[in-house]
């Protein structure tokens, strides 16, 4: 009972202390048939390029397009609860907060004209997945991790224009950014260390609407520019019953990872 309230504690301070993105696989194994784990999961977002796809534009902004657009910081924190379906197979849930900055310009030809920053409070962030682990031979596994994550926030956007040197500022009211992969690895137990790598194909949407001032832009659609990307990972058992996980995901997004576990 004892390390169940500093577990849960931890978890509290962490959720609520940090700001909360990214899709992290997390602990390599499963846990067992009807054992429960949870986690305290932070996760932080260098960079992830986005690809315009469309959006509702104003009138005269017809040849303008945007370029260069991508998230140059995210966090997200969430607790997570796993628990065994079958001994290779858990189901999970993710509940956290999140938090985005995004950049970008907009193009008329060849002509950059206008510099946009868009930042966003904590929201409200939720998912889950499953993740099925086959044991193999002399401490090695095989696994996949498949993994869904939204949240809405509201953006504060501020663009500079380069030619009259005006700065316009609004703030859109919806938000919605959704992420979602699949990603196969293998590990390999040493003793209490349990390293693994993978690749991961990955899909991120970003939905933005409701500007507060007419004369912007509305129903903008980002897709992720790269989806398939590699990660790599560390699960320590450093007591009985805790676990600490660390992990880096590149190319399709560049992100670390930090998770506490403890197991039931």
């Amino acid at each position: 009972m004892k390390k169940y309230l500093i577990f849960i504690l931890i978890s509290a301070a962490t959720v609520t202390a940090v700001p909360v993105r990214a899709a992290s696989i997390g602990s390599p194994k499963t846990e067992g048939k009807g054992k429960v784990v949870t986690t305290a999961e932070w996760s932080y977002i260098f960079n992830r390029d986005l690809d315009f796809k469309k959006a509702t534009r104003p009138a005269g902004a017809e040849s303008y397009m945007p370029e260069n657009f991508r998230i140059v910081r995210g966090h997200n924190a969430d607790a997570k609860i796993s628990y065994g379906i079958f001994n290779a197979l858990d189901a999970y849930v993710k509940l956290g907060v999140a938090d985005y900055d995004l950049k970008g310009d907009i193009y008329v030809g060849d002509s950059k004209r206008v510099v946009e920053n868009l930042s966003g409070g904590n929201a409200f962030l939720y998912g889950g997945g499953l993740k099925w682990a086959q044991e193999l031979k002399d401490g090695w596994t095989v696994g996949l991790d498949v993994q869904y994550l939204t949240s809405a926030n509201d953006l504060d956007f501020r663009a500079a224009n380069l030619i009259s040197g005006a700065t316009s500022i609004a703030k859109y009211t919806d938000c919605r950014i959704q992420e979602w992969h699949a990603a196969p690895y293998l590990a390999k137990r040493i003793g209490n260390f349990t390293p693994y790598f993978g690749a991961r194909y990955s899909e991120l949407r970003l939905t933005q609407a409701e500007p507060n001032d007419p004369k912007r832009w509305d129903n903008l659609v980002f897709n992720a520019d790269s989806n398939v990307g590699i990660f790599t990972g560390l699960d320590w058992n450093f007591m009985k019953n805790f676990t600490l996980n660390v992990e880096g995901r590149f190319i399709d997004e560049t992100a670390l990872s930090f998770g506490l576990a403890y197991k039931f």
